[in-house]
């Protein structure tokens, strides 16, 4: 048998067992994106080419879809997995690199070289590109942010950014800073997750957010507040301290990790969550 006939037998074998007993076949498609955002009239924001991943289930569609936006760190691992996990949900999930389409890698000691309001751009430059996807269900679309991420969903789900005019129907903010004075105007269904212990984005200013009373006349808002939790507590990685902006100026050290407890409760009521207010909103 000469080298080239075994080759090619080589090659149909492995074909034929990838297809018929799932070898090789990975459970998510993934799919590298580029697309603009999209700048409102009257801003200063620049236009930029936003590079993202789409993370989509197997079938046809169309599926509700959630809109990740990673932390100060930027886009990592982290947000990789949660883009599976909202895969295993059902969801298409679209995992944003703001910081990357910017030039940018890590901000945790200078959060405002980025701003949410850029990032709001981004959701609405992904929310239309996602009208063009036919495995989107384009009017059930979810917010999923973690830390700066989050920051960004305390503004985006403001009145004023009218985000149900792109399909936006809820927002789920790990850890956010919350801002008592300036986040009161939400327009939208929100869940907020937060370590009680979190000294980065503390959880005091949430509870004083929570405690507002214009916010208890906005759309319902839901905080939960994890006792023994520290920022990122929905990481695998152990507890540890990292340098970071901190509210009231400077660069101060704060406490980062895992709470296999928390996380595992944060996960379920995420779950339920999207379910509740993405799969009923076709309805």
């Amino acid at each position: 048998m000469t080298m080239q006939i075994r080759t090619k037998l080589v090659m149909a074998l492995a074909c034929f067992l990838g297809t018929v007993i799932g070898i090789n076949q990975p459970a998510v498609a993934k799919d590298n994106v580029r697309y603009p955002n999209v700048v409102l009239p009257g801003t200063t924001i620049q236009q930029v080419t936003v590079r993202a991943e789409i993370y989509r289930p197997r079938e046809n569609g169309p599926s509700p879809a959630v809109i990740v936006l990673h932390g100060c760190g930027g886009h990592d691992d982290h947000h990789e997995l949660w883009a599976e996990r909202l895969v295993s949900w059902g969801y298409v999930a679209v995992v944003i690199d703001s910081f990357g389409s910017r030039g940018f890698g890590n901000i945790c000691k200078e959060t405002t070289a980025i701003t949410p309001e850029m990032r709001v751009s981004d959701i609405y430059g992904t929310a239309e590109y996602l009208r063009n996807v036919p495995y989107v269900a384009k009017d059930r679309i979810g917010l999923l942010g973690f830390s700066h991420g989050a920051w960004t969903i305390m503004k985006a789900v403001q009145v004023k950014y009218q985000l149900k005019l792109f399909g936006v129907r809820a927002a789920v903010a790990y850890y956010p800073y919350c801002n008592p004075k300036l986040d009161t105007k939400v327009d939208m269904p929100l869940l907020v997750l937060i370590g009680e212990e979190d000294n980065w984005t503390p959880a005091s200013l949430c509870h004083e957010l929570q405690a507002d009373g214009d916010l208890k006349k906005a759309a319902p808002v839901e905080m939960v507040f994890y006792p023994g939790a520290y920022h990122g507590f929905d990481r695998t990685q152990s507890v540890t301290e990292v340098n970071g902006w901190s509210v009231g100026g400077g660069v101060k050290k704060h406490k980062m990790g895992g709470n296999p407890k928390a996380a595992e409760d944060s996960f379920k009521r995420t779950k339920e969550y999207f379910a509740q207010m993405l799969d009923q909103s076709a309805q």
